[in-house]
């Protein structure tokens, strides 16, 4: 079971896979991003990579590039 929470702030950059409970990206990320909770992408966030979770918020402007599976991982 994966525990805990991600935040990838403003100005962050991420290259890999991230995977927690609750995912929060105002920065960039390159890679799957894998939630058993909740993942959001702030206004701010640009994502090129597949995101898992059964609960995704993307705020307007937020960038993704890729795919979006609601989910949990145990599905």
């Amino acid at each position: 079971m994966v525990g805990g929470s991600v935040k990838v702030g403003q100005g962050g950059e991420v290259e890999g896979d991230i995977e927690a409970r609750d995912v929060v990206v105002a920065g960039q990320v390159r890679g799957e991003i894998r939630s058993t909770d909740r993942a959001e992408l702030a206004a701010t966030a640009v994502v090129a990579g597949a995101i898992q979770s059964p609960k995704i918020v993307i705020a307007e402007g937020a960038q993704l590039t890729g795919s979006v599976a609601m989910k949990s991982s145990k599905e």
